[in-house]
């Protein structure tokens, strides 16, 4: 089979340290960084390949949906239209960024099928760049409606330089879920569906259509129990409240975002070799 790893190859992966591993799939990653920009580029444009509006819907999607929801939730629950509306700006952008970037990166290995049955690629490249994907239309959509909730009274101060912090760590934990999703999706086809449900699920477990302050108190300790609550908070403390986030949930989201992507990474180093034969 010219597909099958020589026997020294496959032998020398196996007895590979975790740590040896990641070197090598950092090399690898960096060796192929222009084909990565480019399948990015690419595969935003084919995203919007005949649309009329192209990529201006990555930006008027995130718009109308917050519209839609700011008139019928703000009204539901009895808050003054521009307060919640960049309450739920602050919390719903984040959340589209989890959406897209799970929904994607969970067939972005399988969907990869031709191209790894030609020619060899780091596993962890395809994940990459549905993160990157999304995260490119996420950054997008963020300045486009940056410009709506100033005009809505959002405040800007120091606090806003620990955006692209908040982003980052989110990117991370975006990426890391990837790598895990991607290479179980192989495996269990039906995943793809079960991840939708389940966001779609999580999407209501968290204070984003709805303020903390509606729950009652003694609630308040299974949204704090959802690790969700803790990345979406980051952006409420910056956007919302103009304030630094507290150091306890930068702590705990770099703890589960650094724990997820040592998951992801050991699931990929285990399944590496035996991937390109399940699709």
């Amino acid at each position: 089979d010219s597909l099958e790893l020589p026997k020294f190859v496959n032998q020398a992966r196996r007895s590979e340290s975790f740590v040896a591993f990641i070197a090598r799939t950092y090399r690898e990653l960096a060796k192929v960084k222009f084909a990565l920009a480019s399948f990015v580029v690419n595969s935003i444009r084919k995203r919007y390949h005949r649309s009329v509006l192209g990529f201006a819907w990555s930006m008027l999607n995130p718009l109308l949906t917050m519209g839609v929801m700011t008139l019928v939730f703000s009204v539901l629950f009895h808050l003054p239209l521009k307060q919640f509306a960049l309450q739920l700006f602050s919390g719903l952008m984040p959340w589209m960024f989890i959406s897209e970037s799970w929904t994607m990166g969970s067939t972005s290995i399988l969907v990869a099928e031709p191209f790894l049955k030609k020619v060899y690629l780091p596993k962890a490249f395809f994940p990459l760049v549905s993160s990157l994907q999304a995260l490119s239309n996420f950054i997008f959509s963020m300045a486009s409606l940056m410009v709506i909730a100033l005009l809505m009274g959002m405040q800007v101060g120091p606090a806003m330089l620990a955006l692209p912090l908040a982003i980052g760590v989110l990117f991370l934990f975006n990426f890391a879920m990837c790598l895990v999703l991607s290479v179980l999706t192989v495996y269990l086809r039906d995943l793809t569906h079960v991840v939708g449900v389940a966001l779609g699920l999580a999407f209501y477990s968290v204070p984003i259509i709805y303020p903390i302050t509606q729950v009652p108190l003694k609630y308040h300790i299974f949204i704090k129990l959802n690790p969700f609550y803790y990345f979406l908070d980051l952006f409420r403390s910056i956007i919302c409240r103009n304030e630094f986030p507290p150091a306890y949930e930068w702590g705990i989201t770099f703890g589960i975002s650094i724990f997820t992507v040592v998951v992801g990474l050991l699931l990929l180093k285990s399944k590496e070799n035996d991937i390109i034969y399940r699709l």
